[in-house]
């Protein structure tokens, strides 16, 4: 699945926007597209809070814009490429910025032509990393349906059950088949088993209860911890 988010306030960039990614995105993968279009102020930053996936982002910005949204999406989504949307007449300085800086940059006025030539640099970079299966930093959920990459900052735990593994993000579930002993060696020096069925996010902890036998994660999500592992954990967390 490759998922686009479009912010901007010009309903008619927003449709062509709309018509140029599934152009461009059928011609290169037979890839599912998930396309969200975002028509007001602070919705990325909704988007960032509920930590939905986003490989492509379309983003207007606009004179005298404050950056600390964008700035925030960029530490948030590292992986994602963006392409901001401006007037010739605001000053680069504005927005090329540390943090901020754009993959690729639109400037009005915008028409379907022009948003095509552009637009087919854009998704060629990005499926030129996509194709290589660029995952040092995201897991690949493959699954026969589809695949999708997620950021390891996303992932709260694993969990095996009913003879498949689970990855758990903030709200979303996403299940595949592996062994969860082979998926441990897989997996970054973040994640640690706590349970024979269990794998969590040490990033994502807040405390640990040993006496019962729970870890607390952020967002009000938590995992067992066994009696077998109570002594990896013990003095990492109090």
């Amino acid at each position: 699945m490759i998922a686009v988010f479009v912010c901007g306030q010009d309903k008619r960039e927003l449709t062509l926007i709309d018509q140029s990614c599934r152009e461009q995105i059928a011609r290169r993968s037979e890839e599912p597209l998930q396309l969200e279009r975002a028509e007001e102020d602070g919705t990325l930053a909704a988007a960032v809070e509920a930590e939905k996936p986003v490989d492509l982002l379309y983003y207007e910005f606009r004179k005298g814009q404050a950056v600390e949204e964008l700035r925030a999406f960029r530490r948030r989504y590292g992986e994602t490429m963006v392409m901001l949307i401006t007037d010739p007449s605001i000053s680069p300085l504005e927005y090329l910025r540390p943090g901020i800086a754009p993959d690729s940059l639109m400037l009005r006025p915008l028409t379907g032509e022009q948003l095509d030539t552009v637009n087919a640099e854009f998704m060629d970079s990005f499926f030129e990393r996509f194709n290589r299966k660029e995952t040092e930093s995201c897991f690949l959920v493959d699954t026969r349906e589809e695949k999708i990459f997620i950021p390891f900052f996303h992932i709260y735990y694993f969990e095996a059950r009913d003879k498949k593994l689970f990855l758990r993000t903030k709200n979303e579930e996403y299940a595949f088949y592996n062994t969860i002993e082979s998926l441990e060696k897989q997996l970054p020096e973040q994640f640690r088993r706590c349970h024979r069925s269990y794998i969590v996010n040490l990033d994502k902890i807040v405390r640990i209860r040993p006496g019962e036998s729970c870890i607390e994660l952020n967002d009000q999500l938590g995992v067992p911890i066994s009696r077998s592992y109570k002594s990896e954990f013990k003095g990492v967390w109090s």
